[in-house]
């Protein structure tokens, strides 16, 4: 049975995209596994950035998606569920742009949050792992992705609210564990983006006082080559100047992995 990784944040612009879409090619390329990603967020970006993609007369890239679109699996009935083959190696579940039918999902009835875990149960057993890129959102798809998870990684951008960020995303997780999937492990807060300045050191601070367990030893500055890798679609370590960057991403991706041992 695959490991079931989903990186979960009630909050945007945390680094979740950043992280699964790292991990995914770390695992793919690195450690040759068996990877697939499943694209919860109705933004897209995931998708965008793994897929296929084809170079327009802007020298803009299109992605070219196809298959099981990630709304569909809420629904009662879904028949073969036809994954995405992507160049780095890995499969993916994917999400269009700023997808209607997905950002639709939240209006639907509690168990139709249970559908994708059904349905993807037998899909499962073909990977090493799979990994979940969880939406800005405590709703519907955050639980669907939940339930079917194994484990739980919370990536944070500290700011002044960090602290009041990380409980109500903490309590969401337990409420899970504790009616839909006892199976669900906590692995840990990670910190990116982090700066300098006296105000993400005591937002730092403040949070390894109240949650030390729960804190990665690893943690991933503020680097400008991440964005560069994450806009291109590669891996960080690709970039002739993203070594620091790339040292610090996969010190992280090592200790999600052992982790989740």
């Amino acid at each position: 049975m695959a490991k079931v990784i989903s990186f979960a944040n009630q909050k945007g612009g945390v680094g979740k995209s950043t992280i699964c879409i790292q991990m995914a090619f770390y695992l793919s390329i690195k450690k040759k596994k068996k990877v697939l990603v499943i694209d919860m967020d109705g933004q897209g970006n995931t998708s965008s950035r793994l897929a296929p993609r084809v170079e327009d007369a802007d020298y803009l890239f299109t992605p070219i998606l196809s298959g099981t679109k990630t709304a569909d699996l809420f629904g009662d009935h879904v028949g073969e569920i036809e994954v995405l083959k992507c160049p780095s190696g890995m499969d993916l579940i994917h999400a269009t742009k700023n997808d209607p039918d997905l950002f639709e999902i939240e209006t639907v009835q509690l168990d139709q949050a249970m559908n994708p875990a059904k349905h993807l149960e037998e899909l499962f057993l073909n990977y090493d792992y799979v990994l979940i890129d969880c939406p800005p959102s405590l709703g519907r798809k955050l639980v669907a992705a939940l339930v079917m998870s194994t484990h739980v990684v919370c990536p944070v951008k500290l700011s002044g609210f960090a602290v009041d960020g990380v409980e109500g995303l903490l309590n969401t997780i337990i409420g899970i564990k504790e009616g839909y999937n006892s199976y669900l492990e906590i692995l840990g807060i990670v910190i990116n983006d982090m700066d300098r300045s006296i105000n993400q050191e005591r937002a730092f601070k403040e949070l390894e006082d109240s949650i030390p367990d729960l804190l990665f030893k690893n943690k991933i500055m503020h680097r400008p080559p991440l964005d560069s890798a994450i806009t291109e679609g590669i891996p960080v370590w690709e970039l002739r100047y993203g070594h620091v960057a790339a040292k610090e991403v996969e010190a992280v991706l090592q200790e999600i992995l052992e982790r989740s041992e």
